[in-house]
């Protein structure tokens, strides 16, 4: 589980996803800071839901409408993270 972390977009995803809430793939897209690609974004998202951090709702509509949001998982992990974070930023 731990070397889902050391990925820069499950971060990012998961700090975009606690700080905005429900988003949609393109909302998530361009939450997330710097240049990631739809590939790379999708990869992120599988590999965070199949952790149990992240749910994803698919509405049966035309076109489908899927959004990404936390578990209670994923939010309890959050805390942890931002402490990670501070500690970062303050010994960098």
């Amino acid at each position: 589980m731990f070397e889902r972390f050391g990925s820069r977009w499950a971060l990012q995803v998961l700090f975009a996803l606690h700080e905005r809430g429900i988003l949609r793939f393109s909302e998530l897209m361009r939450a997330v800071p710097g240049a990631i690609s739809e590939r790379m974004l999708a990869s992120t998202v599988r590999d965070l839901e199949q952790t149990g951090l992240v749910a994803r709702r698919v509405y049966p509509e035309v076109p489908p409408r899927v959004e990404y949001s936390l578990t209670p998982k994923g939010r309890s992990v959050i805390p942890i993270l931002e402490q990670l974070r501070d500690w970062a930023e303050k010994n960098a």
